[in-house]
């Protein structure tokens, strides 16, 4: 659960490629239509052999059935860890934007800076978006830029940088623009720089952090340009389907308030560890379909029920720490009726072997997940983000 942007970090997850690592998909399947889902934990054996959507994979587009489409340059979440997708489809399922990342300088992540001769102000990386269509066409959308978000009219949100190159010692601050379209020019919604990484669109809303000092993430609302304002303290776990609510996550990750997006006013609050069940901690970036939201947690996976003015911690499914020992991040519900979840999970590095990640497919009901072949973390093993697809879902 620990939040890594810090120069030193990013230059770290950059040499591995890793940060958080590459991603694992969970994809959890509903078994027994109609049965109660029960707390227990997952059984996870090897077998998966299709995702249940698209993935992005170092410079590979996987469609359907495995089907890989080139892309202009190798995925990475260098600049968003997993505050943000690494690659988001546009509301209409033509194109994906994705983040890479193009390394300047080769940091050893055991040194410090300065055993490594590296100044501060030397540029290190820099970060870029590019889109890639249906028709195979691959082009850059801003160099200095990250975090993209499509809004349903096909409007796209991202932080651009005010200096393209991340430079050691110094904090990456921007704006965060949004273009009309692709090929239209960038209307800065901001008017301060900061550390900014774009999250969602909520309808016309735009759901974005600002990240401070000691990594502090303050979640902000924009309703149009120069229209910011706060919203919370703490992370997003996932926006309701009519985007008119967020579920939100404390600093602590002990508890969750549901907000008014509209109003800032709380509309239900839980904390997770006088639950019953209960887990330690959740993590942000998760998933809410009908009145069902998914996060990260300290097992493995929580899954909450949420009423009009209550939330319910439903069932908690833990993974086996030996072989998950830094658990998922970004689960996702991929199915209407919130049975199944798609999430990402790493392996961290070893001292004999480098990071590697994972696809998994679990059903809930039956608690069993199948696992697909192991990537190595460098490549950013990802699903593609799908929900600008849905008009204001997330």
């Amino acid at each position: 659960m620990k939040r890594v942007f810090g120069t030193q970090a990013i230059a770290a997850a950059v040499t591995i490629v890793t940060g958080a690592a590459a991603a694992l998909a969970i994809f959890g399947v509903f078994g027994a239509h109609g049965a109660l889902p029960k707390t227990g934990p997952l059984n996870v054996r090897a077998g998966l052999e299709n995702p249940p959507g698209a993935v992005v994979r170092g410079d590979g587009l996987f469609t359907g059935r495995g089907v890989r489409r080139q892309l202009g340059a190798a995925v990475s979440g260098a600049m968003i860890g997993p505050l943000s997708p690494v690659a988001v489809r546009s509301s209409d399922g033509r194109r994906v934007a994705y983040n890479t990342w193009q390394q300047l300088r080769t940091v050893d992540n055991d040194q410090s800076f300065s055993q490594q001769a590296i100044a501060d102000g030397t540029a290190l990386g820099t970060p870029s978006l590019r889109v890639h269509d249906d028709t195979g066409k691959d082009f850059l959308l801003a160099r200095g830029a990250y975090s993209a978000a499509w809004r349903h009219d096909g409007a796209i949100a991202f932080v651009k940088g005010n200096d393209p190159d991340f430079r050691a010692g110094r904090s990456y601050t921007g704006q965060a623009v949004v273009r009309s379209d692709i090929h239209g020019r960038d209307a800065a919604w901001t008017s301060e720089p900061a550390h900014y990484v774009v999250y969602a669109w909520a309808g016309d809303r735009l759901l974005f952090y600002r990240v401070g000092l000691g990594e502090k993430l303050e979640l902000l609302v924009a309703d149009g340009p120069g229209r910011i304002r706060p919203l919370a303290e703490g992370s997003a776990i996932a926006i309701s389907p009519d985007a008119t609510r967020v579920a939100v996550l404390s600093q602590d990750g002990t508890s969750v308030r549901v907000l008014d997006i509209a109003t800032g006013s709380e509309l239900a609050w839980l904390d997770v560890t006088t639950a019953t069940p209960s887990v330690a901690w959740l993590a942000y970036s998760g998933s809410w379909v009908g009145d069902h939201i998914v996060a990260p947690a300290s097992s493995g996976l929580a899954v909450f029920h949420v009423g009009s003015s209550a939330l319910e911690l439903e069932q908690v499914l833990s993974l086996d720490h030996s072989q998950f020992p830094v658990g998922v991040q970004q689960p996702r519900f991929v199915d209407a009726a919130g049975n199944e979840i798609a999430a990402a999970a790493d392996i961290p590095p070893a001292k004999s072997s480098g990071g590697v990640s994972f696809l998994l497919l679990c059903d809930r009901i039956a608690r069993t997940c199948e696992r697909g072949e192991p990537a190595p973390a460098r490549e950013w093993l990802r699903l593609v983000d799908d929900t600008a697809l849905a008009e204001g879902g997330h």
